[in-house]
């Protein structure tokens, strides 16, 4: 997928990638599954991807699951940002590794991006440092919402490109959640 990716993101680009690292970075940040989990260093932006949403999963019958959502907050210890990263390659490490990503688009300088790669993206991520979760009930879920936009986060602040003005839009011109 990283290849086709590579190959067909020719010209889309903002800056182009220098290296897979990078062009992981931006690929998940479009929605490609990859190795990367994406974090914050904003506690705005989190609280607004962890209720942007009605729900996280459904039903049998389709219908949104009343469910809480969450905020993970963790207290890294300071990375080294002048460490060079693994020679191999995102998808040759051996361990998972926190990444902090060049700025190449303006969706990482928007949601303040940042990452930890996973060697084995199938087993259970245990960070090291303090991890708090704040758990934000259900019913509380639209409010934030819309306290967030008062505030200025939004679709169209996080996604800024004309997919984004597009949602933002609908959502305001509607009364979708």
């Amino acid at each position: 997928m990283l290849e086709l990716f590579r190959r067909q993101s020719t010209g889309r680009l903002e800056v182009a990638a220098v290296d897979d690292w990078e062009l992981l970075a931006i690929a998940q940040h479009h929605g490609l599954a990859t190795r990367l989990l994406d974090w914050t260093r904003s506690p705005l932006v989190a609280l607004y991807f962890s209720v942007c949403k009605e729900c996280e999963s459904r039903d049998p019958d389709g219908r949104p699951l009343r469910e809480d959502a969450e905020v993970l907050a963790w207290r890294s210890p300071k990375e080294n940002l002048s460490k060079l990263l693994p020679k191999g390659g995102p998808l040759k490490i051996h361990k998972t590794i926190r990444y902090n990503p060049r700025i190449v688009t303006s969706r990482l300088r928007a949601q303040s991006g940042v990452f930890t790669v996973h060697s084995a993206p199938t087993q259970v991520f245990v960070p090291d440092g303090e991890l708090v979760r704040i758990r934000i009930p259900h019913d509380n879920r639209k409010g934030l919402k819309d306290s967030l936009f008062r505030h200025g986060m939004h679709e169209a602040v996080l996604f800024p490109d004309m997919d984004g003005l597009a949602r933002h839009i609908e959502w305001c011109q509607t009364k979708c959640y």
